[in-house]
């Protein structure tokens, strides 16, 4: 067994893994702090993941998906959340933009960079956490971050969740919370355990109530930022 400590969300984890190279995959998060919870990995979390993969593939290391499950399950008891989606940090501020996989999230969230410029950091590219105490949402990094490994290690107070479509036209819109209810949840990890659910269902009531929700109906050119930019992120952070 491979035998390491990661710090995610301020909190750290002893992992024992049967790959190395699931160590290397957490590389920039590693840590020599204490451990809050030590996670043993199985041959059993390996073979349940070849089934639980919505595409049906079998990858080459399992490993790496089924920690991030195992973690997921530990953290809703930690008030925190794993989302789905593409988040960034503009002036100190935390941004999400999530739609279904192979919309374009991450294309958009691209031309923001190139538009900001020195003001936006990738926070994370696929999977980010929101820790969430009182009405405090703070996004945070993991090494979960997608397949071209955008993100840093880092964390700032979530401002506004975006949902994204494409469209021939760019235009937005500030959305109600009880009209996007179902679709926050299917961007959201929801644990199988009844408890622990239940557990996460209460931490996406109190993120309906403490940021915005807005779509965007986005092409592929850099006006696109520049309407997001404008309308969205600018407002929120003044």
């Amino acid at each position: 067994m491979i035998n390491f400590k990661i710090e995610i969300a301020d909190i750290v984890l002893e992992i024992n893994a049967f790959n190395e190279t699931t160590m290397k995959y957490c590389e920039g998060f590693l840590s020599d702090k204490e451990a809050k919870y030590v996670i043993n990995m199985t041959r059993e979390d390996l073979e349940n993941e070849k089934h639980i993969n919505e595409d049906g593939k079998v990858y080459a290391n399992e490993e790496i998906s089924a920690l991030y499950r195992k973690i997921a399950n530990i953290f809703v008891e930690e008030d925190i959340l794993v989302v789905h989606g593409s988040s960034f940090k503009v002036d100190n501020n935390a941004f999400i933009v999530t739609a279904r996989s192979g919309v374009g999230k991450s294309t958009h969230v691209n031309l923001l960079k190139e538009y900001l410029k020195d003001r936006f950091s990738y926070i994370n590219d696929d999977k980010p956490l929101l820790k969430i105490k009182g009405d405090k949402l703070t996004l945070y990094s993991s090494p979960w971050n997608g397949k071209e490994r955008r993100g840093n290690n880092i964390s700032a107070p979530l401002r506004s969740v975006i949902f994204l479509n494409r469209g021939l036209t760019n235009t937005f819109k500030k959305l109600d919370s009880k009209d996007i209810y179902f679709r926050l949840m299917s961007q959201i990890y929801l644990p199988l355990d009844k408890d622990k659910r239940e557990k996460a269902l209460k931490l996406i009531d109190i993120l309906l109530k403490n940021v915005s929700f807005y779509q965007i109906n986005v092409n592929t050119d850099i006006s696109s930022a520049e309407m997001t930019s404008e309308r969205i992120i600018n407002y929120e952070i003044k």
